[in-house]
């Protein structure tokens, strides 16, 4: 039996010392009194905001953060600290985030560059070893913490952990080359800590990935590779357990006999701290202490899913506190200060409990061959609907799909389950605002998803434009492919994609024009329309121009109009009388009309009909596509009637879902919109709108709402609808069917309760 309150542990780290510099920008016309050593009076210069702080590495940083845990327990453990190797100093410059206007004024600073010591991480130094002057502080030790920031890991015998047989071991910093040794020595007795940049050394090509599912799985396949070594092909299980870091908003646990992993709910991977901001170099310390402090009160690792449910938890509310408050200022920088009885209540851990569905913690199953063939699929770097497949089912396999846990039929009726379950989560979202609580719902300003296949593009478009717009220098606007059908929400996606990206700025830097080239009769007036879009670009703002229905006929050709847009793509001019106007800054979106999908584009390039690629190239249609740097697909919103049968198969169901989904976020949106927020939408209602033949997408959903307001109404049911004679405009109501599910609902006692 351990006794909670003599235990032992020792901080084995490399020898750094960090010099953190708080700056602040100043105007010397603000200023007055400083000397301006050659610069103008209206010059805004930077000087040191205080005294430059000292902190001994991660080192002293997980110390920090394990006294403040220690302090707040009922733990008295003897901790030493021992540092090795040549001293490396580090300079890290810190800047108060302008964003942070809610938190007071002593918080907010971030790092925004930090300066390495030249030449090679590794030294040449002889690695650290335990010897007589050491070997009593490396004796009987309840665990053992490593943290490596030199590239050359203390080299450890057999023989050392056989003096600390109780003892748990945490390892961070260690590079991928010493993972397996590490591994075969402690087995279970370790914990690797890593982060994704780690593993870029294994070719995974971790830095391509936009959505979890990927970048959980090419993280798997990047562990399992025998460069790695930490897999054991004949067990078929890891040595030890590895925790992959993914701050702030993402942590994964892989370990013999588990896989986990948590995310902040509704949000998207970061590849890197925002560069607006800043970093908060202690995030990575700061875990290690957390998951020290429970080996110190558990004795040991113990990673069960309740365990890590709980951890994960945790580390999420640590990680959002550190990213929203950063560094303390007081006449210095100090190191950040959580309220850590959130983390540790009374003192103990497992605040958090298990309590049933959680949409953003997974337990990823064993592996076999089903899962395995997920896997390759979700980490290639393919994107075909085979692949897409498997984004939608990656965390899910085996397992229900989260519109399966409130299912108000018990799942027995097939099809009419998805529109009950979907009518259920729809109705408590207008009037309740809970309804898509328990969904993994993903958002880009007002566009909303449960579908990684869907938003995997969505975020390489604002990835893309986001870079373009912060670019200094731009050579030709940025083209951009947007498919669908009509009414699909092409518009919609590019619009809050450019909502995101100018939050980033103080003030909306797009302005957004929109032509049809079906109502141009010829090619002059292209010209003409991009003069207003080479006007906002020299009053400073970036236009996002409109070209709906790109592949319209002229001339008696499709796609006729392409050829004459291959000179602003390509060299960022228009001619005018000859003359060569420079376009500037800006985002040409082409809405295809004709072509639905990207795929339809590439059909067109089949090399197997020469006379028709022959002709495509006639109409510059390949040079077309290759001046494109985004597509967007958008899926419609349709509802086959083939997925309304009783025989209808899981992946129909799948499907049926997630168009139901896709409608109920759109109906939503529209009656925040549109009619009062207050007022009480019936099921009735809803499930008419949700079960229309819609004629032209997304659009005719917002015209039938809006045609249908009642200012003056508290409770919103069929009579408030827009009449038949006006509603065959946009729908057709699936009377019989809405029938059918009304008397399902009535016979199973539902409709009375909602």
């Amino acid at each position: 039996m351990i006794d909670l309150h003599t235990q032992k542990i020792t901080l084995l780290g490399s020898n750094v010392k960090i010099r953190n510099l708080p700056i602040k920008q100043v105007s010397l016309l603000e200023e007055g009194s400083l000397p301006a050593y050659g610069y103008n009076p209206g010059d805004h210069i930077e000087l040191m905001a205080g005294d430059v702080s000292v902190e001994y590495g991660r080192l002293e940083q997980c110390l920090t953060w394990l006294a403040a845990y220690i302090a707040e327990s009922d733990l008295n453990p003897r901790v030493h600290t021992i540092s090795y190797g040549e001293q490396k100093d580090i300079f890290q410059i810190f800047r108060r985030y302008a964003g942070t206007a809610k938190i007071p004024d002593d918080h907010g600073w971030f790092m925004v560059n930090q300066y390495l010591p030249a030449g090679a991480r590794v030294n040449s130094t002889e690695p650290f070893r335990i010897d007589d002057s050491n070997r009593e502080i490396f004796s009987n030790n309840n665990g053992l913490i490593v943290i490596d920031d030199c590239g050359c890991p203390p080299h450890l015998t057999q023989d050392d952990f056989a003096r600390n047989p109780e003892a748990w071991v945490i390892a961070l910093g260690i590079s991928v080359a010493h993972w397996r040794t590490w591994a075969e020595m402690c087995g279970e007795r370790i914990t690797l800590f890593c982060r994704l940049a780690d593993l870029e050394t294994t070719r995974m090509e971790m830095d391509c990935s936009v959505n979890w599912e990927t970048i959980v799985a090419m993280c798997l396949r990047a562990l399992r590779t025998e460069e790695v070594g930490l897999w054991n092909s004949q067990t078929r299980k890891f040595h030890c357990h590895i925790i992959v870091e993914m701050f702030p908003h993402g942590i994964l646990y892989i370990g013999p006999k588990a896989i986990y992993f948590r995310h902040r709910k509704g949000c998207l991977p970061e590849k890197s701290s925002p560069r607006q901001r800043g970093s908060v170099p202690c995030y990575d310390t700061l875990i290690l202490a957390m998951l020290a402090m429970d080996a110190l009160r558990f004795g040991g690792f113990t990673f069960s899913r309740n365990y890590f449910y709980d951890f994960s938890q945790r580390v999420m509310q640590n990680w959002s506190s550190l990213s929203q408050h950063g560094y303390y200022f007081r006449e210095t920088l100090e190191f950040p200060n959580l309220d850590f009885a959130k983390s540790y209540p009374g003192g103990y851990s497992c605040s958090f409990v298990d309590g049933g569905y959680d949409p953003s913690f997974f337990e990823l199953p064993d592996f076999s061959s089903d899962f395995e063939t997920t896997l390759d699929l979700v980490s290639s770097q393919i994107w075909s609907s085979e692949k897409k497949a498997a984004l939608r089912k990656f965390f899910y396999l085996g397992k229900p799909s989260p519109m399966c846990h409130e299912v108000p039929l018990a799942g027995t009726h097939g099809y009419l389950d998805e529109i009950v379950a979907v009518l259920y989560n729809l109705k408590e979202e207008v009037n309740r605002k809970t309804g898509f609580h328990n969904l993994p719902i993903f958002n880009v300003g007002h566009l909303r998803t449960t579908d990684p296949a869907e938003i995997d593009p969505v975020i390489t478009l604002q990835n893309v434009m986001d870079s373009y717009v912060s670019k200094e220098n731009v050579q030709r606007p940025l083209c951009i492919g947007v498919f669908g059908p009509p009414g699909s929400g092409k518009s919609f996606a590019v619009r809050q994609v450019a909502a995101v990206i100018a939050k980033k700025f103080q003030g909306d830097p797009f302005d957004f024009f929109e032509f049809n080239l079906t109502q141009f009769s010829s090619p002059d007036e292209i010209n003409s329309a991009i003069e207003p879009v080479r006007a906002a670009v020299a009053r400073g703002k970036v236009p996002i121009v409109f070209w709906d229905e790109f592949d319209c006929r002229y001339e008696g050709h499709e796609f006729g109009y392409l050829r004459y847009f291959l000179p602003s793509m390509q060299d960022g001019v228009t001619y005018v009388n000859g003359i060569p106007h420079y376009i500037g800054r800006a985002i040409f979106v082409f809405a295809g009309g004709v072509k639905a999908s990207w795929e339809g584009m590439e059909k067109l390039l089949d090399t197997s009909k020469p006379e028709m690629l022959e002709k495509m190239k006639t109409l510059k249609i390949p040079d077309f596509m290759s001046r494109l740097r985004v597509v967007l697909d958008i899926d419609g919103i349709e509802v086959p009637d083939n997925l309304l049968r009783d025989s209808a198969s899981p992946a129909e169901l799948e499907e049926l879902r997630r168009i139901l989904l896709k409608r109920a976020f759109i109906i939503a949106h529209q009656m925040d919109t549109h009619w009062k927020k207050a007022a009480r939408k019936t099921s009735g209602l809803l499930l008419r709108l949700l079960l229309a033949r819609y004629k032209f997408g997304a659009r005719s959903i917002e015209a039938v709402i809006e045609a249908s307001r009642a200012s003056d109404r508290i409770v919103y049911g069929l009579p408030e609808l827009i009449a038949p004679s006006a509603a065959r405009i946009h729908a057709e109501w699936r009377v019989e069917l809405e029938r059918r599910i009304d008397q399902l609902r009535k016979n199973k006692g539902l409709r009375a309760v909602w």
